[in-house]
């Protein structure tokens, strides 16, 4: 009878422990979504003000001083006007690359043109050649799991320019076929070893592993000596399903 008691209150405290624990993890799984949603629209917020206060007060200063200039005889303020100018459009043009960064306009015309924006700027700046593959021209997918699709590209083309020393080429596939969302981005290089991948995985990919699971999908990462994919899959809705974008904010350009 002793025996009996002590296993039916080790299997109680074992339930107890359990429940808990499954509870814990469904905190966490909460506080994370509700970070990565406090993130995002701080991005959006944060990108809103530095186009509608730090950009219109530098375009404002630019047409001063081009007012300025026009009207100044003296070579030496001439050359000072000119060196201002220079400055002005170089913050300027990193205000505009910040606010890209941060919540970029592109995400309002659908998730390919996003990738393949993204795809573009990271062939200028890192001079790889960059290949986008897609099922259509415009994939349908919830605003929810569009960001997490850009989040994921973006990350997965940072860690190519980190990392994939010696790679010459990137493949970006998009896939909307058998009701699921796939995202593939791949390179050539020569693969990470499983200590960087496990680094890898620690912080950034970690995070879009969250970001996937809020929608319901799943992040895989798989790296050889042949290169390196980051594949993205998220089931999609019917088409009766795919929710209504809300009406966003146009953050439009700098002067």
């Amino acid at each position: 009878v002793q025996r009996a008691l002590e296993v039916s209150e080790t299997r109680k405290a074992k339930a107890r422990a359990d429940a808990e624990l499954a509870e814990s993890r469904q905190r966490m799984a909460e506080l994370a979504e509700h970070l990565q949603t406090s993130i995002e629209q701080e991005r959006a917020d944060i990108a809103r003000e530095i186009h509608d206060d730090i950009g219109g007060a530098l375009a404002a200063v630019k047409l001063d001083l081009a007012w300025v200039g026009r009207r100044a005889n003296d070579p030496e303020m001439q050359r000072h006007v000119n060196a201002a100018m220079d400055m002005l459009q170089h913050a300027l043009g990193a205000s505009q690359r910040i606010m890209m960064n941060l919540r970029p306009p592109i995400l309002d015309q659908g998730l390919v043109a996003t990738v393949q924006w993204l795809a573009n700027g990271f062939e200028r700046r890192s001079g790889l050649r960059v290949n986008v593959r897609r099922t259509a021209d415009r994939i349908e997918v919830s605003r929810d799991a569009q960001l997490v699709a850009y989040r994921t590209a973006q990350e997965a083309l940072t860690n190519i320019g980190k990392h994939a020393q010696g790679a010459t080429h990137v493949e970006i596939d998009l896939n909307d076929s058998e009701g699921v969302l796939t995202l593939e981005v791949s390179d050539n290089g020569p693969g990470m070893s499983a200590g960087a991948l496990r680094k890898a995985k620690s912080f950034g990919l970690l995070g879009l592993r969250e970001r996937a699971a809020k929608v319901g999908g799943w992040l895989d990462v798989s790296s050889s000596p042949r290169g390196t994919s980051v594949i993205l899959s998220v089931p999609l809705p019917r088409p009766a399903e795919v929710p209504v974008p809300k009406e966003v904010h146009d953050q439009g350009d700098f002067v």
